[in-house]
């Protein structure tokens, strides 16, 4: 049998399929360099088509230009298939345009046999959550990274989330980064979901800021009940809860990019949000 693979699955859709293209484009949305005195560990970044996210996506993943890792943990909302807990793949490499990516096998082979997390490639194959992420990590990172993709389910408590955190935690060390893809608020009909008709624009960023403001402030039970009470529809917010209990408390975060699809097509009927938030190390803690 040969070895596995997954992805890609939405190249040429979502975003360009040809490598040059693609890189290309990603560059476009990174822009030059930037000059970080302190250490990324995680990112939270959006994964709708390149056309409509690329460029926020570009700003919080410039920061991470250069920099190198053992690791990424990769964690995203699996729209297709319905479970609790998380679900890691069987493959051994992930495909983009710009490449194979070694996964990180030996993790999840230990992580599979826990209860809360389970093996299977299928919730995978119709996923571009992650896959919407992983060309910016191929385009900013040095190589020699390992890959360890988690799909966090919809289904099941809170507690079942919780306990998926704590079986990643002890993968988290100065050698791991840690990337969450979602989009934040879905507006609109299309989405069932419309709080307000006027003053669509300002209410929309406000309804996002509020969530925004209370994971930079790392308030995982005040964002909880700010997604609770406004019903945001902020499709990785289980996944977002996991990275709560990934994160240590002394972090310096910051929003680095934020736009709507609805001021993209100018269409405010329905639309999405997209932000970059960073999370990195604190003066005294990276000295």
């Amino acid at each position: 049998m040969g070895v596995k693979r997954l992805g890609p699955n939405v190249a040429g859709s979502w975003y360009p399929a040809g490598r040059d293209e693609l890189g290309g484009r990603l560059d476009e949305y990174l822009g030059p360099g930037e000059d970080v005195e302190t250490r990324p560990v995680a990112l939270i970044a959006p994964h709708a088509g390149y056309v409509y996210s690329g460029a926020v996506a570009g700003q919080g993943f410039r920061h991470l230009r250069g920099a190198s890792f053992d690791r990424v943990i990769l964690l995203g909302p699996s729209h297709h298939a319905g479970f609790a807990g998380g679900v890691l793949p069987e493959a051994e490499l992930y495909v983009t345009p710009l490449g194979e990516l070694p996964l990180d096998t030996a993790a999840i082979s230990r992580l599979g046999d826990l209860p809360e997390l389970q093996v299977d490639d299928r919730p995978f194959r119709p996923e571009h959550c992650l896959e919407m992420e992983i060309p910016f990590l191929q385009r900013t990172l040095e190589p020699g990274w390992r890959l360890l993709p988690v799909l966090i389910g919809g289904g099941g408590e809170a507690a079942s989330r919780g306990r998926v955190a704590e079986a990643l935690l002890p993968l988290v060390a100065p050698d791991t980064l840690i990337v969450v893809s979602s989009d934040f608020t879905h507006y609109g009909p299309r989405f069932s979901y419309v709080p307000f008709r006027a003053d669509v624009p300002r209410r929309l960023r406000d309804l996002d800021m509020g969530a925004v403001e209370r994971i930079l402030a790392l308030d995982r039970s005040g964002f909880d009940v700010y997604v609770e009470r406004t019903g945001a529809t902020i499709c990785g917010r289980r996944a977002i809860d996991v990275l709560f209990g990934l994160l240590p408390g002394d972090l310096e975060t910051s929003l680095e990019g934020y736009d709507t699809s609805g001021r993209i097509t100018g269409d405010w009927e329905n639309s999405v949000s997209y932000a970059s938030l960073l999370f990195r190390t604190s003066p005294a803690r990276s000295g």
